[in-house]
């Protein structure tokens, strides 16, 4: 029987690639592919919660935003 060890199983390069994808795409081009697919795990993991991190705060912002700008605001003279 041959030995994984070193290679990806199948159930596995789903979710890989799909972590590839969140990186490139969400990055808007900071990252490569090559980049990303050679880059260590470890590194690949710290980027996406970054990332996530970063986009949360993005959306609470921007919800924030949008319930304060029901009316314009005009100054006075």
């Amino acid at each position: 029987m041959a030995s994984n060890f070193f290679g990806l199983k199948p159930e596995h390069k789903d979710k890989i690639h799909e972590e590839l994808f969140t990186l490139l795409y969400y990055s808007n081009g900071g990252f490569g592919h090559t980049e990303v697919y050679q880059m260590p795990v470890y590194l690949k993991r710290y980027y996406l919660r970054h990332l996530t991190s970063v986009k949360k705060k993005e959306q609470k912002n921007q919800e924030q935003a949008n319930k304060g700008t029901s009316k314009p605001r005009i100054p006075r003279r």
